[in-house]
Formats: C-alpha cells, sequence, structure tokens
C-alpha cells in the first residue's frame, strides 16, 4: 500500500512539473539580458573570442559551449529554439531527480520533486537560458555518485562520481564549494569504517573536479579588476534573510512548510542516527542518512561562507543549488523508516497544494519587457529623435530587440553590449564627467524639436532640491560599488531633464501578464527646451 501511495504522488508531482514547465516555456517570452550576455557570448565568432570575454560571464566554458552548438542546428526563430533548450533541461531535472533517488536507494523521489522541482525558482532557473538549473542538475548527480562510491568503491563508481563532479564545476564556478562539502562527508563515512581505498578514491574524485578548474586561474584572475563593482556588503543578516525569503518564495506558508520539513528532518537525523535498531533491517540505512545530513549541512555552511566573501547580492538562482541540496538531504532522512515514508508522502502532498498556485504564478511571467519597448520605439519615434537606455546594462537586451534607425546610447554611454563590460562602465566611474555625451546629446535633440525616449525612465527629485554629484571612483565612500553610481547617474539626469526640458510623460504599454522585475521598465518620452 504505501508503496503505491508513494509511486502515486510522485508520479503526479512529475506530471505537475511537465505543466509547470511547459507553462514557463510558453509565457516567458523573449531573452532578458542574462540570456542576450550568454548568447552573445556563446555565438562569437571564434572560440578565441568566446575565451576572450569569459571573464566577463560567470560560469565555466561548458554551458557556453552547449549554447554555441544548440544555436548552430539552423533555428528558425533563435529565441524560441533558446526556450526549447530551457524546456529540455527541464525535462533532465525530472530525469536527474530520479536517477538521484535510484542512486541513494530511495525512490521514488517525493519530497525533491515537490520542494525542488515544483519550486517557482527551480522552474525558472531551470527553464532560462543560464547556468545555474544545468549546473544544480550535475551537482545533484555529483552527490548520488559520490553516494555510490561511498557505499561501493570501485573503479566504475569512482569514474561516475569523478565525471559528474567534474561536469558540476565545469558549469558553475560555485558548484566547487558544494563538491568539496560532498567530498568532505564521502571523507567523513569512509574514515569511520577505516575504509582506506574508499577515501582514497574520494580524494581522486575531488582533486578531479578541482584540478579540471586550473586552466581558468588566468580568466578568473581577470575578472578581478571588475569584480569589485558588483559588490555589496551581504553581511550574514542579509544573507540569512535572502535564503529564507527565496526559499519560502515570500510565502508565509511556504516558509513554514520549510521550518517544519527541517526540523522534523533534523530530530529524525539524530533519532536514526543514535538508535540504530530503527535502521537494522538496512544496515546501510544510518551510513546513508550520516553521509546525506553531513553533505547537507557542510554544503550549507560553506556555501553562505562563500556568498560572503564573495560579496555579491545574492539573487534568488544563486540559492538554487542550496534549494536542491536541502531537499535531497530531507528526502534521504524521510525515506528510512516506514513511519517517516508515510510522514514523507503527506508531507510532498502539503508542500505540492502550497507550492502550486505559487509557482502557476512564476511560470506565467514575461521576463522582459524591453522588446515591446523597442518595437513600441520602432513606430512611433521619427527621424531625428534620440533614445537613452537607464540604466546601461539594458541595453544588451534592447541592442537585441531594436530595429529602429533612430539614435540610441546608454546611461552612461558602454560602447561594447555584446556582455556585460563592467570593465568599460569602470572606465566612466573614474571620469570627472562621465554623463557629459548624454547632456550633450539629450541638448541637441530637444533644441532642435525632437524627442528624447527614455528606456527605463530616470529619477525626478522633488523641486527645489539638487541632486549630489559623485565624486570619481573610488574617492567616495561608495567605493568601487557601481550600483550607488548608478543610482547617482540617474537622478542627475532626471534633474537635467527636470531643469532643460518643457515637459515628459510616461507611456503605458499594454501587457497581459506579469513581467519579472529584474527587467521590466519604463519608458518616458521627453520634449521641449527651455534655457535655465
Amino acid at each position: 500500500m504505501l508503496r503505491k501511495v508513494e509511486f502515486g504522488v510522485a508520479a503526479a508531482a512529475t506530471l505537475l512539473i511537465l505543466y509547470l514547465s511547459v507553462r514557463f516555456f510558453i509565457h516567458a517570452g523573449p531573452l532578458w539580458r542574462d540570456e542576450v550576455n550568454t548568447i552573445n557570448l556563446a555565438t562569437q565568432p571564434t572560440y578565441s573570442d568566446v575565451l576572450s570575454l569569459l571573464d566577463r560571464d560567470s560560469s565555466p566554458l561548458l554551458h557556453p559551449i552547449l549554447v554555441r552548438l544548440w544555436s548552430r542546428a539552423g533555428w528558425a526563430d533563435p529565441d524560441f529554439a533558446m526556450r526549447f533548450l530551457g524546456w529540455l533541461v527541464a525535462l533532465a531535472m525530472i530525469v536527474t531527480l530520479w536517477v538521484n533517488a535510484r542512486a541513494l536507494g530511495i525512490q521514488p523521489p517525493l519530497l525533491t520533486l515537490a520542494l525542488f522541482g515544483a519550486h517557482p525558482v527551480t522552474l525558472q532557473a531551470v527553464g532560462s537560458l543560464r547556468p545555474y538549473g544545468l549546473g544544480t542538475l550535475f551537482m545533484l548527480l555529483a552527490l548520488g555518485a559520490t553516494w555510490r562510491l561511498v557505499s561501493s568503491p570501485r573503479a566504475a563508481t569512482f569514474a561516475y562520481a569523478a565525471t559528474m563532479a567534474v561536469l558540476a564545476v565545469q558549469t558553475l564556478y560555485q558548484n566547487a564549494i558544494l563538491i568539496l562539502a560532498v567530498c568532505a562527508a564521502a571523507l567523513l563515512v569512509l574514515g569511520l569504517r577505516r575504509d582506506w581505498k574508499g577515501m582514497a578514491l574520494a580524494l581522486a574524485t575531488g582533486a578531479a573536479a578541482a584540478v579540471s578548474l586550473l586552466p581558468y586561474a588566468g580568466i578568473v584572475a581577470r575578472s578581478r579588476g571588475w569584480r569589485p563593482l558588483t559588490q555589496v556588503d551581504a553581511d550574514l543578516r542579509l544573507l540569512l534573510a535572502r535564503w529564507a525569503e527565496v526559499f519560502a518564495d515570500a510565502s508565509p506558508r511556504l516558509l513554514e512548510v520549510w521550518v517544519v520539513l527541517v526540523v522534523a528532518g533534523m530530530a529524525a537525523a539524530t533519532v536514526l542516527l543514535g538508535v540504530p535498531s530503527l535502521t537494522r533491517e538496512a544496515p546501510t540505512a544510518r551510513t546513508r542518512v550520516l553521509f546525506a545530513v553531513l553533505a547537507t549541512t557542510l554544503g550549507v555552511a560553506l556555501y553562505l561562507v562563500f556568498l560572503k566573501v564573495a560579496d555579491r547580492y545574492p539573487h534568488r538562482w544563486h540559492f538554487l543549488s542550496m534549494i536542491g541540496l536541502v531537499a535531497l538531504g530531507l528526502e534521504v532522512v524521510f525515506a528510512q523508516t516506514r513511519g517517516l515514508r508515510w510522514a514523507r508522502a503527506g508531507l510532498t502532498v502539503a508542500a505540492l497544494v502550497v507550492l502550486l498556485p505559487l509557482s502557476t504564478v512564476g511560470v506565467t511571467a514575461r521576463n522582459t519587457n524591453v522588446d515591446l519597448i523597442a518595437t513600441y520605439i520602432e513606430s512611433a519615434a521619427r527621424p531625428g529623435d534620440l533614445i537613452v537606455v537607464n540604466p546601461w546594462f539594458a541595453g544588451i537586451t534592447f541592442k537585441r530587440y531594436y530595429r529602429g534607425e533612430v539614435a540610441w546610447m546608454t546611461l552612461p554611454p558602454i560602447e561594447d553590449l555584446r556582455v556585460h563590460r563592467y570593465d568599460l562602465l569602470k572606465e566612466r566611474m573614474v571620469s570627472p564627467a562621465p554623463l557629459a555625451p548624454v547632456y550633450d546629446a539629450i541638448g541637441r535633440t530637444l533644441q532642435s524639436g525632437h524627442r528624447v525616449w527614455l528606456v527605463g525612465g530616470v529619477t525626478f527629485i522633488p523641486p527645489g532640491q539638487v541632486p549630489v554629484a559623485l565624486p570619481p571612483a573610488p574617492q567616495g565612500a561608495m567605493g568601487w560599488r557601481s550600483t550607488p553610481y548608478q543610482i547617482g547617474w540617474s537622478v542627475e539626469a532626471g534633474y537635467f531633464v527636470q531643469t532643460h526640458a518643457v515637459r515628459w510623460w510616461e507611456v503605458e504599454l499594454p501587457l497581459d501578464q506579469p513581467v519579472d522585475p529584474d527587467e521590466r521598465l519604463r519608458l518616458v518620452v521627453v520634449e521641449g527646451w527651455r534655457r535655465t
């Protein structure tokens, strides 16, 4: 009876994820800037060109190569092709969760399907043209493969574990932290049973992953020149708050589900490890639980340290591997005894009930509205007008979808918009007058009687106030952090419009679905000139 219930719930969860992934495929729409960055990088004329720009991205070469090969299949609609690739990765995610459940001896998967597979963050990240989804799948496969190595240390299991570990770090740099945690957990478990051969193979697995990253040393070193521009003060309080927010998708009910599962899982793991008689019928059960608890605990701790050291703002996709790791750890614990398995099935159903409305909303959001703005301007703008895109990185998307003849520039001006050129932004930050070209272009356009189209708008301050001019970096309190400069430049440009333009208004573009807030831009039209 229990077996039928488990497979029935797992089948329902699998079908639900398939349904949600199809909805994302249909509704995600055009590519947003990070996705455009990826395809622009991957489709450079030569592999040498790809390597020359790889330090401007946040992942190794494996994912760009996959995108490059996929894009060469002669697709009539490149955006459709990339969305279809994302859907195939979503299918691979489902297969991964079932394969991992088999490798760990806990099939069918239940909690991983619900908590990870049906999670809005997972559906969005896996279906997008970024490496986070694929990288997380390889990381989870590496965990399952490493358990097979622990339970049966031999050449075949070592080859499988080493291959998955290498693929994981070759897709995402930060997976190296989690592979370290998984291999450390394997070493501890193997050390307790004094399996020297197994320990050697576990060390070799981690070493293979580490050695595979050595060719990227120069690329990572080059990125240090612009990395400070993306850093924030990511203290532990911010990281934990973002962790809770992302895991719960800002839903109090889902947060309650996670809290109940984690607390119950910790209690169950303590009992299982402390009372050997509970797992007497399956001698490897305690070892499996110990491995999963160690891998999850070490992985969470080391990953939080990594995020703190990196000092980058923790976006939701940065927690994707964490969601998968914690869900898999809970899965292992709750799959060990008959009573816990019944609880696992019930908690899976509860999690799906809470997640379904959240995921349904998440997968129907458009990734960007910049393509709509570009299309509107193509028909509404006239020769002699000017387009200014703010912030500058939105120009990466705008460049892909704008087909008009009207001249355009970014705020501040960035000449190369193939990828995120923070190195060029750094040059603007050290300039004493970074917005002078923008002011000159706006002034000439308005004085000649033409309009300025502000894609992304600018920031208007109350009348009578004057913006504070930012000193060239890194002289001010902001140091090299680019976000305060981007905010300040928007205020300065807004003040220029307020003091020189006659009128401005915002264009409301019709939308029949929500747009991801990461790239939902305004469109403001400015006209008329007055002397001050």
